[in-house]
């Protein structure tokens, strides 16, 4: 007797077959002690998630452009100016006291009382008053200084100059659901009841 379905469908009914060929119609009507029948076993499939390269790793040039700033500066917008001029000389007229007889005695006669007589007289002193002009400034060539003037203007200055470096871009990938088949197809001879299926 045949232990498993395939040893039934290798020997047993490799066997069977050869028998029946050998037999007539009228030997093969006898009572089945066990029938099969064949059967389909569809393929079996499994989905696998698998990570696969979208992008391969790279190396790639970057370039950072120079870094400006604009900053204020103090100008001369016009330099210091000396300019001369001529100065006229000040005067200014002054008042002063001037001795013209200083004070003095001495005798002169006198009439009084219709006599005449020898008096000693004390003749003050004689002032007289003159004005002067006078130099107070003195003229000449004065320096006339007028200061410089200044100004602002805004500049562009270099902070930083531009550079050229490399950067390393990663690889990249994906996680994808993939069905794969873990078994194919397979045609076999399985069991049926006796009572049922093998009369005829």
């Amino acid at each position: 007797m045949c232990s498993t379905v395939k040893e039934v469908a290798k020997s047993c009914f490799g066997g069977l077959i050869v028998v029946l060929a050998a037999m007539g119609s009228a030997q093969a009507g006898g009572r089945a002690i066990s029938c099969y029948e064949q059967a389909v076993i569809p393929a079996a499939y499994q989905v696998v998630q698998e990570r696969v390269l979208v992008r391969a790793a790279t190396t790639q040039i970057v370039e950072e452009p120079p870094l400006y700033s604009y900053q204020t500066r103090k100008v001369v917008i016009q330099p210091e100016l000396i300019s001369y001029r001529t100065v006229a000389p000040v005067y200014q007229t002054q008042a002063r006291n001037v001795l013209l007889r200083p004070a003095s005695v001495g005798w002169e006669y006198q009439i009084r009382k219709g006599r005449r007589i020898l008096c000693k007289v004390k003749h003050p002193a004689v002032y007289q008053t003159v004005h002067e002009r006078v130099l107070v400034k003195q003229g000449g060539r004065v320096a006339i200084r007028q200061p410089a003037i200044y100004g602002t203007v805004r500049e562009k200055v270099l902070v930083r100059p531009g550079v050229r470096r490399k950067v390393q871009v990663p690889a990249v990938y994906k996680t994808i659901s993939r069905r794969m088949k873990t078994r194919d197809a397979q045609v076999v001879w399985q069991p049926v009841s006796v009572r049922g299926s093998c009369r005829r």
